[in-house]
């Protein structure tokens, strides 16, 4: 369970970094559109900073991705251990 928390930690931070939103306000359960207020441009931006964050390509839409744990759980998909470690 520790890569998924610091995947969980490493997303949180880019969502305070790019959205200015105080890292106490994020859990898993957050939801990114109606606890964060982002649409549909917000995420298509989160898509691409977290495209970064992990040098990973998504192959999945944002359309059902609606909390932080989703979030983890698309990053985990997408890539190796060991890039989520690095």
């Amino acid at each position: 369970m520790r890569t998924y928390a610091r995947i969980e930690s490493r997303i949180k931070n880019v969502i305070t970094d790019e959205f200015k939103i105080a890292n106490r306000y994020l859990c898993s359960e957050t939801n990114l559109r109606e606890d964060l207020g982002l649409d549909d441009y917000d995420m298509i931006f989160l898509s691409l900073a977290l495209e970064d964050e992990f040098e990973i390509m998504l192959n999945q839409k944002m359309d059902n991705i609606f909390e932080i744990k989703d979030l983890v759980s698309l990053v985990i998909s997408n890539t190796s251990t060991t890039l989520a470690l690095s």
